[in-house]
């Protein structure tokens, strides 16, 4: 005969608060990004074309858990017909970033990703400036 035991895990959920940073945040924030951060990024680059910025407190103690801002980011999608000579789709490659750079120039958006499978075509794209990125990159689809 099967026996079942029921654990019961008592945890204690702790109550935190959402909402815009404030300027008495700025020095807490810029201690935690000191601490944690400063090898990685420049403070202010975390505040730069934002669409919003919130901090997470904990309820006990009013500390900053954490900070974040959310970007828009452009990215580029291509599918490129690999049929044709080298010459023929760098020159479609220049004519593509100059499109992007007209489409960019009146956002808060200084960079253009894309995210590369094939390497032969990154090599093709960091030979026109393209850098890698510091981190890899995630991502996670959003419920709507």
């Amino acid at each position: 005969m099967a026996r079942y035991f029921v654990v019961l895990l008592y945890i204690r959920v702790r109550k935190v608060i959402i909402r815009d940073p404030t300027t008495e945040d700025w020095e807490e924030l810029k201690n935690i990004h000191e601490k944690f951060y400063a090898h990685e990024f420049q403070f202010d680059e975390m505040w730069r074309g934002t669409m919003g910025n919130y901090v997470v407190i904990d309820d006990e103690d009013g500390e900053i858990i954490t900070a974040i801002s959310i970007r828009p980011i452009a990215e580029m999608v291509a599918v490129t017909n690999k049929d044709k000579s080298p010459r023929v789709r760098m020159k479609a490659l220049q004519q593509m970033l100059s499109i992007a750079s007209h489409l960019l120039r009146d956002t808060p958006m200084s960079q253009l990703h894309v995210f590369i499978q094939d390497e032969s075509w990154e090599y093709q794209l960091r030979k026109h400036g393209f850098k890698r990125t510091v981190g890899n990159a995630l991502f996670i689809n959003l419920s709507r």
